[in-house]
């Protein structure tokens, strides 16, 4: 009964949103004249109906899943009865009908505040578009058919409607399970349960400058539009904003890969539209100050807002469900959606292209040196950054024209193509701050710019002497410098190799400059305009904002690395390769890179999820606890939500991977081990310790030493075949704990006459244990052994994944700063507008 209610409401909203929009339409057109405000008047009384029904469904769905109405199948399949109340709220969002309706429902809310606070003038044709695109969206969720038709996708039905052909329903129509599917794992994190509310606030908002654009172009105001549509276009940005940082906050602390941004692409797909959107609101500066930017301002508003259905299309369509983790399962709306897209792209950018030739053009184009030119070019960076990365995002689709089965592209392709590009738009964001409205000349540049270059500088050589940058990134090998020639081909050829070798690293380093440059440049700008007017300020803070990010980004991913495994407490010497995790059995302590790791086993939260607890104490001295969460989810798949110990210079993050979860939990008697010279390792439940102490070279080829000792045991030389054209063994120390009693082996490695490689075991028949070399990397010292006779590891071990993030709270710090500033923007741009009337 509540569903068929439910249903009902959805439907006489989408009548109301639709006589709405014709209200508003109708007053648009007769604006001014005789009938305009009866109209305006049934266009405010239907939208408010429509978003009353809207609040009432919505109330519906939130009843039905807080009280586990079973019987439907959106309660069904998105919530259980051990959710706790915040999670069963966010079970609203977590399909697609339920985050089609909580989008509907901001834009209720963005609707009644542009009827409350518009411009009256812009009133009727603003809200024509947005009712528009409310209709649009109801109609994802209304779920009529129409003969073979279907519109939309109810989060009202039944099990038995929806799943019609399942058994269980055909035998008993009435049948209600006692239990729910359940949120996905991933989604219960206290993060999911704002972040969609204010991605959904960020797209709604981003209607609003659409909305002003069309009108601007339907009622001939290309130029008065873009005062009062300012304040609404740094709060979409804002709201969108916080909302994917929000997204890459949760990334972050619930998913086990250790970033907060991974091109996915439903992270592209949002953020895309802000990068649009913020390009939109510079050329509106630069209109609103001197005119110019009037056509890259209408359309850049009309391209943020096809940015946020395009994204729609792509994740909610199921044309990247082999691609996305993110991506919604396909309910029948591909078509809908593109019908969406198609309709307000005619309309759009068909409006615009029609009223090209009457939209105002500049007396004279801006000079280099100007403010104008700097904002402009900055806002094309950021476009073409945009393209780049909704090619990648795309280019599963576009690769049908190919081929079959398309793959995604690379993460690479995002790095490479949009780093060049960011030097750009970061760059002009500290000089475009730097450039006042008027003209500058070539001295005064000079003079303006000498301050932040030279501190960029003086830091950026600092980031080169205090960094990996020194050893690993721009020091220029010998082989390249000896490949190059005079001639003109191996010019081209040594660059070739060098850019192919260092040329990101070199891009990254030019990035913590041009971000130096951009903090200082506005940090200066900052404190001037402070002194004088703070409500100024915004611009200013939001870009010294924007360089900490980017600052951040550079320092937390570059400088980004695996705690090396340094070996056990009881290990002579240390191996210093970097490794991507390490394993640690209950009980044990081991050295990672200065940091005292031990394993003290294991508990289960409230959930019967469960928790690792690992003791650190870290180079300084400081010792805490971290309490990763790993466990064995629906479907048997498992789940490892990391943890994060924050310091001022730096993140912790730690996820383990229990041993039930590597499939090594039936393994017994057996295995294989990798150890480096000097390191050990544990065999058994701590029966074992086995140290790797050196090679010994047995037979080698002519002119090769013979061992890395004076005199090689004669009993192992005896062990090695005539055949064989290199010998070598791994001396080993195995030390049976319980006694305290130590044995030395030699197991050898060979590489025989044919190419074959060989093995010859060593074993201790009291103890029941054999142990054969099979596999060497002379490079990097290490070894591979093959074990028989007692499990390689203890039964109680995790393989640990830690990672040190430098200056990742830059990183979060940029963010709020950048928010900050965007709010002080706006307060500043609705005081002119009230000031003005």
């Amino acid at each position: 009964m509540l569903g068929t209610i439910g249903e009902f409401l959805i439907l006489v909203s989408f009548v109301a949103c639709a006589v709405s929009a014709l209200a508003f339409f109708r007053a648009a057109q007769r604006e001014g004249a005789a009938g305009a405000v009866l109209w305006k008047r049934v266009g405010r009384w239907g939208w408010g109906l429509s978003s009353l029904f809207v609040v009432g469904a919505s109330g519906i769905l939130w009843y039905l899943l807080l009280t586990h109405h079973y019987e439907y199948a959106y309660v069904y399949q998105q919530s259980s009865n051990d959710l706790p109340l915040h999670y069963l709220i966010s079970t609203f969002w977590a399909g697609q009908e339920g985050s089609f309706l909580l989008w509907i429902l901001m834009m209720c809310g963005v609707g009644g505040a542009l009827i409350g606070y518009v411009h009256k003038e812009y009133e009727t044709s603003v809200m024509t578009v947005v009712a528009l695109c409310q209709l649009f969206l109801l109609s994802m969720v209304v779920g009529l058919q129409i003969g073979p038709v279907e519109i939309g996708a109810s989060p009202f039905l039944t099990l038995a409607e929806k799943f019609t052909d399942a058994p269980i329903f055909q035998q008993n129509p009435d049948f209600v399970p006692a239990d729910g599917q359940g949120l996905n794992d991933l989604l219960q994190n206290p993060w999911m349960t704002i972040h969609p509310p204010m991605l959904f606030v960020g797209f709604s908002s981003m209607v609003v400058p659409f909305a002003f654009a069309v009108a601007a172009l339907w009622k001939k105001r290309f130029t008065q539009w873009v005062r009062p549509a300012l304040p609404w276009t740094l709060g979409a940005v804002l709201m969108l904003g916080v909302g994917i940082a929000m997204g890459g906050y949760w990334a972050y602390v619930t998913l086990s890969f250790g970033g907060y941004w991974a091109w996915d692409p439903v992270e592209n797909s949002s953020l895309v539209p802000w990068l649009v959107g913020v390009a939109a609101f510079h050329t509106m500066l630069v209109q609103k100050k001197s005119g110019a930017s009037q056509k890259a301002s209408i359309f850049l508003s009309i391209l943020a807002y096809m940015f946020v259905i395009y994204s729609t299309f792509l994740t909610r369509s199921g044309i990247l469900g082999d691609v996305s983790v993110h991506s919604f399962v396909d309910l029948g709306l591909y078509n809908q959606l593109l019908i969406w897209i198609v309709a307000i792209a005619v309309g759009a950018f068909g409006l615009f292209f029609y009223r090209y030739s009457e939209l105002p053009s500049p007396k004279e184009e801006p000079r280099v040196l100007s403010r104008e030119f700097m904002i402009f070019s900055g806002a094309i960076l950021l476009c073409a950054t945009s393209a780049v990365i909704i090619l990648g995002t795309s280019s599963p689709i576009l690769g049908r024209i190919f081929r079959d089965s398309p793959s995604a592209v690379p993460i690479e392709f995002y790095n490479e193509w949009t780093l060049p590009l960011a030097l750009g738009f970061v760059f002009l964001a500290g000089l475009g701050q730097l450039f006042w409205w008027n003209k500058m000349t070539v001295e005064s540049l000079n003079r303006v710019l000498l301050a932040p270059v030279a501190l960029a500088t003086v830091c950026t050589i600092a980031v080169l002497a205090l960094t990996p940058f020194t050893t690993e990134t721009v020091v220029v090998p010998a082989t390249a410098a000896a490949s190059t020639t005079p001639t003109e081909a191996g010019v081209f050829s040594g660059l070739q190799e060098f850019w192919a070798t260092y040329g990101f690293a070199l891009q990254m380093l030019m990035l913590v400059f041009v971000g130096f440059f951009s903090l200082f440049a506005n940090g200066m700008v900052l404190w001037r305009i402070a002194r004088g007017n703070p409500k100024m300020a915004g611009g200013a803070l939001s870009h010294v904002g924007f360089a900490i990010l980017i600052l951040g980004v550079v320092a937390s991913s570059g400088f980004s690395s695996p705690l090396p495994q340094i070996g056990h407490m009881s290990s002579a010497d240390e191996d210093n390769q970097p490794r991507e995790n390490f394993v640690v059995a209950e009980g044990q302590t081991r050295m990672i890179n200065g940091y005292r790791v031990t394993y003290k086993g294991q508990s289960t939260n409230d959930r019967g999820r469960g928790i690792y607890h690992l003791a650190f104490t870290d180079p300084k001295g400081r010792s805490y606890d971290m309490n990763p969460v790993a466990y064995e989810g629906s479907g048997g798949q498992w789940f490892m939500h990391p943890d994060v110990k924050a310091f001022v210079e730096k993140d912790i993050f730690v996820a383990v991977t229990p041993r039930e979860a590597t499939g090594a939990a039936d393994e017994s008697n057996g295995g294989e081990i990798e150890l480096a010279k000097g390191d050990s390792t544990l065999l058994g439940e701590k029966e074992y310790a086995v140290a790797f102490s050196h090679f010994e070279v047995l037979r080698a080829p002519e002119g090769m030493p013979m061992s890395s000792q004076q005199n090689p045991p004669e009993a192992a030389s005896s062990r090695v075949p005539d055949n064989a054209q290199i010998a070598v063994g791994a001396v080993l120390h195995v030390t049976r704990l319980e006694s305290g009693d130590t044995r030395t082996l030699m197991p050898i490695y060979m590489v025989m006459d044919n190419n074959q490689q060989q093995y010859v075991e060593n074993r201790i028949d009291d103890w029941n244990l054999r142990i054969a070399f099979t596999q060497m990397n002379v490079g990097s010292g290490k070894a591979t052994f093959a074990v028989d006779g007692v499990d390689v590891m203890p039964e109680n071990w995790v393989v640990v994944q830690a990672y040190a993030k430098p200056m990742i709270s830059l990183v979060w710090i940029g963010i709020i700063v950048l928010s900050i500033g965007f709010i002080i923007s706006i307060v500043r741009r609705v005081g002119d507008i009230v000031a003005a009337h």
